[in-house]
């Protein structure tokens, strides 16, 4: 059951992210990426852990930060892309 609870906590702060990402300031994403990158290193000099698995887990969990980060920004030029022409359109129709 514990590894389902730590699945399902792994989801939802992927949500949350997401959502942060989507509505916040485009440097908002910088953060989470910015603090395990911390965290990391932080585990790293305290505790015992083998430096392939550390340097695994580092990679993957910084792709899927990004990928989240890079994801909001991607949809919120497409979006503004989408307002603006709409913006036009508009105006044309006016003239």
């Amino acid at each position: 059951m514990s590894d389902f609870k730590g699945i399902l906590i792994g989801m939802l702060v992927v949500a949350v992210l997401y959502m942060l990402d989507r509505y916040l300031p485009r440097w908002f994403g910088a953060i989470p990426g910015a603090s395990f990158l911390g965290f990391i290193i932080y585990i790293v000099f305290t505790k015992e852990v083998s430096l392939l698995s550390i340097v695994t887990v580092l990679l993957v969990g910084e792709a899927v930060l990004n990928g989240i980060w890079i994801d909001a920004l991607v949809n919120r030029k497409r979006k503004m892309k989408k307002e603006v022409a709409t913006m036009k359109a508009k105006d044309l129709l006016r003239k």
